[in-house]
């Protein structure tokens, strides 16, 4: 089985972590020590999601914002407002220009990691979205919900595609393939 991004030297070397003491921690690999703490959120951090690059990491919080961190200079680079309740899940593009991110709000926003401005709000679920990933190639989103659906989103038309039924409970954890 080939892990598409192994952990080892030259390879992983940064883990992100969030928690309800508000704060997120940067942790490197090799050494397993504590690299820094990001201070921003003024509640729990509920998301984190790192960059491919691994210099950018947007985290959502219960302050009903995302958080967008500079991993090279340990700084926050933007906060981003938009969602009316909670995000609970973030996911960033390959390319690192696109950040999505599902919120209590029963809404995904589609945010631009360039100009630090939200795209478009993705409206469909009538409940909680609780998990969301993009496509490799970036044009795709889905999501997850306590409304028990699936959806499938074009994040080039900004449009849904598809809503997938058949849980019988919360969709608590997406995630997309490319093959």
């Amino acid at each position: 089985l080939k892990q598409k991004h192994p952990v080892g030297p030259g390879r992983v070397t940064t883990i992100v972590s969030g928690s309800d003491d508000k704060t997120l921690r940067v942790w490197d690999v090799k050494s397993m020590e504590e690299k820094a703490c990001l201070e921003g959120h003024n509640h729990w951090v509920t998301s984190v999601a790192i960059s491919r690059d691994g210099k950018t990491a947007v985290s959502g919080s219960w302050d009903e914002t995302l958080r967008v961190w500079d991993l090279g200079s340990m700084t926050q680079k933007a906060c981003l407002e938009g969602h009316r309740s909670t995000p609970w899940s973030v996911a960033i593009s390959e390319d690192g220009k696109t950040a999505v991110s599902g919120s209590d709000d029963k809404t995904l926003r589609v945010w631009d990691l360039g100009s630090m401005t939200q795209k478009a709000c993705l409206e469909g679920h009538s409940g909680w979205v609780t998990s969301v990933a993009i496509s490799e190639d970036g044009k795709t989103a889905v999501s997850g919900s306590n409304d028990e659906t699936m959806r499938v989103w074009d994040l080039v038309s900004m449009k849904q595609k598809a809503c997938l039924e058949g849980h019988s409970g919360w969709v608590t954890s997406v995630a997309i393939s490319e093959d």
